[in-house]
Order: C-alpha cells, then sequence, then structure tokens
C-alpha cells in the first residue's frame, strides 16, 4: 500500500464518518425538545449508531480476518442500536440484555490471542467495588443481570485493552481508550439509577457512549488486522517458526 493509497483510504473514512457526526449533533440539539419514550426521540437516539452501521458495511475489507473483525463489530453495533431502543422505552433489563449481546460481539471481535491478565484482574477488581457500593439497592432481577453484564463489558474492555502492541497503534489505542469510555458510560448510568442522580447524567452518558461507538467502529479501518493476527501466535508456534527458518537457512 503506497502513501497515496493510505491517504486516500483516510479521506474516504472521514467522509464516511460525516453521517455519524451529523446526526450525533442533531441528537444533542434536539432530544432536550422531545419527549422520553416517542418515536422522535428514538429516532434521535438511534441514527447515530445507525450511521456506524452504514461506515461498517460500506467499508471494504479485503482479507478473511479482517471481514470476520468488521462482521463482529457490526453485529455489536445492531444490538447496541436495539439496546438504545429498549431503554428509551424504560425497558432496562431487555436493553441490557441487547447490549450484553453487544459485548459478545465484541469480545468476540478482540479475541483472547494476548491474554494479559493483568489487565483484567484490576477491571474486574474494579467492577466488584463499583456494584457492591449499590448492590443493595438493586431488585432481585437485575442483582442477577446486572453483575452478568459487568462481567461481560469488562471482558470486552480488558481484551480491547490487550490488543494495544504499541502508542504507535492510534487505532488500537483510540479502541482501547473507547472501552473505557463505554464502561465510564454504563457506570454513570448505574450510578445515577441505582445509587445517587448525577447532575446533567445523560449528557455525560451519551457523549461517553457515542465516542466509545465511534472509537470501536474506527478499528476496522485498520489494515494491519491480519498483521496483528499473525504476531498472537503461541510461544510454542513462534519456537517452531523460528526453527523452521533456521534449518531452511542452513540448508
Amino acid at each position: 500500500m503506497t502513501r497515496d493509497d493510505v491517504s486516500e483510504n483516510k479521506n474516504s473514512h472521514k467522509s464516511k464518518l460525516i453521517p455519524f457526526l451529523t446526526t450525533t449533533i442533531l441528537y444533542f440539539s434536539l432530544i432536550e425538545h422531545t419527549d422520553r419514550a416517542t418515536t422522535p426521540s428514538t429516532v434521535l437516539k438511534c441514527m447515530p449508531i445507525i450511521s456506524l452501521l452504514f461506515f461498517v458495511m460500506l467499508t471494504e475489507t479485503k482479507t478473511k480476518e479482517a471481514r470476520r473483525y468488521s462482521r463482529c463489530i457490526w453485529l455489536g453495533l445492531c444490538f447496541s442500536s436495539v439496546g438504545d431502543l429498549l431503554l428509551n422505552y424504560d425497558l432496562f433489563e431487555a436493553g441490557m440484555g441487547a447490549f450484553g449481546a453487544a459485548q459478545v460481539c465484541y469480545i468476540a471481535a478482540f479475541g483472547f490471542r494476548r491474554l494479559k491478565l493483568w489487565i483484567g484482574a484490576i477491571l474486574y477488581v474494579g467492577g466488584i467495588m463499583a456494584t457492591a457500593l449499590f448492590y443493595e439497592n438493586l431488585n432481585s432481577i437485575i442483582k442477577i443481570c446486572l453483575p452478568m453484564y459487568a462481567v461481560l463489558l469488562l471482558t470486552m474492555c480488558w481484551r480491547s485493552l490487550a490488543r494495544i502492541q504499541t502508542p504507535n497503534n492510534l487505532l488500537q489505542l483510540a479502541c482501547g481508550i473507547s472501552s473505557i469510555l463505554f464502561v465510564l458510560s454504563d457506570g454513570i448510568i448505574a450510578f445515577d439509577k441505582f445509587y445517587t442522580p448525577i447532575y446533567s447524567a445523560q449528557t455525560y452518558i451519551m457523549i461517553t457512549y457515542y465516542i466509545a461507538q465511534a472509537g470501536i467502529t474506527l478499528s476496522i479501518t485498520d489494515h494491519r488486522l491480519d498483521e496483528f493476527a499473525n504476531t498472537l501466535d503461541s510461544p510454542k508456534q513462534l519456537y517452531k517458526k523460528t526453527a523452521s527458518k533456521n534449518k531452511s537457512k542452513s540448508s
């Protein structure tokens, strides 16, 4: 890929983000003038995520690994849009289920090849401590569903952060930061709903949520997806490859 090709791809990706930026601006401009649990508010809330779905559909993927990754991200966005719809009609448990399915799709995209268990341990301990603050305020159903969703959400964040090879890979770094923002967005929902009201909570929730979804979606444009996959061999596989190369050189 030449430098001109890379520049052309970047410009193409920027133009495909215009619908997302436009619908996000429309949401924050008009949502205060609509009533919750109505069609206009639902459309406003869902349109940014739907525009990201089209971004994925319009982004060309040339390799098997990239196509699999894009498909998982696309499915995650689909479930997220369903979750947005359900939450807008105050169907909290069903919405949490839809977002749980979205997290499973994102986890499938990120994979488990680079474990980095210490990241997961930190996130899970933090999640347990945060949940303990408001656990007694949950009803019987949420007491079961919310911890399950929290595990999926934190696993998604762990796997996204574990993918970062170097800070120079801006797309992987942005995806990792976006996963943290996703956790922050859902954390604000939980604290505002089950612990103590947070001033302008909805604004903070949606800002972090939209940025998170955009950052995760943009990761599909990383042309190094296959390169990344190929560098994730186990030590045993790497040893075999190295031994094979040494044999071929000696012969």
